[in-house]
């Protein structure tokens, strides 16, 4: 018996389809969702079309901020990445963190920023003056709220990127609060104050309005469902 033979007996073993559970908190209240892998690959294609039509390619850098706990909305980014050959580099969205955010920018040719966080945003400029300067070379910038008006404000092109509950939101226009969601998994209508997400029938797991928590308009619907936000 060797590494190998085990490796391959073991790929034999039956194996369930289950990807993992995300949890969201929405007023005090913890409100989980199951994803499995066929979903996570459903959502990998959405993001590697999405990510490739806004112009990122192999030859992009790009530098990633997401927590662990984030894996249901943002494994799929990474793993489209990977598939489109591009280089990443990922940090925390924390604050703290920004000393190495930073020297990660003033070393390496990063030309994408994907889901830099308020906390980010507010201790960078608190180290320059100018952040549409410092940030010349980056080509493409996704945002978080409160980071995207800020950016937008200090006149970097950013797109915005909004968790809505269980589905993620990806802006496609710069300066414009406006993100796309996969219309071909997710249904999504206004209700009781907020957005709700449902499943279409291509996901495995069936969710029916679960609540965001976030407010919107509707623009467009469809396999590309647009919300103002």
């Amino acid at each position: 018996m060797s590494r190998q033979t085990m490796i391959e007996a073991a790929q034999q073993l039956p194996r369930g389809d289950l990807f993992g559970i995300g949890v969201y908190q929405l007023d005090g209240e913890f409100i989980e969702f199951e994803m499995q892998a066929s979903d996570v690959e459903l959502d990998t294609a959405w993001a590697k079309e999405f990510l490739s039509a806004a112009g990122v390619t192999a030859a992009d850098h790009v530098l990633i901020s997401l927590s662990n706990h984030e894996g249901p909305w943002l494994t799929a980014v990474l793993w489209a990445l990977r598939q489109i050959g591009a280089t990443y580099t990922p940090v925390e969205v924390y604050g703290w963190d920004v000393a190495r955010y930073a020297s990660i920018i003033d070393r390496l040719p990063i030309t994408v920023i994907f889901g830099v966080s308020e906390e980010t945003v507010g201790a960078l400029a608190g180290q320059h003056e100018d952040l549409s300067d410092y940030l010349s070379g980056v080509r493409l910038v996704w945002a978080r709220p409160g980071a995207y008006e800020r950016l937008v404000e200090e006149g970097v092109e950013a797109r915005p990127l909004a968790m809505l509950g269980p589905v993620l939101g990806l802006g496609e226009t710069p300066g414009v609060n406006e993100v796309v969601v996969n219309g071909a998994s997710w249904e999504i209508n206004e209700g009781e104050g907020q957005l709700l997400a449902s499943t279409t029938p291509v996901r495995t797991v069936s969710v029916v309005n679960a609540p965001t928590g976030s407010s919107g308009r509707i623009v467009e619907t469809g396999p590309t469902t647009r919300i103002a936000l």
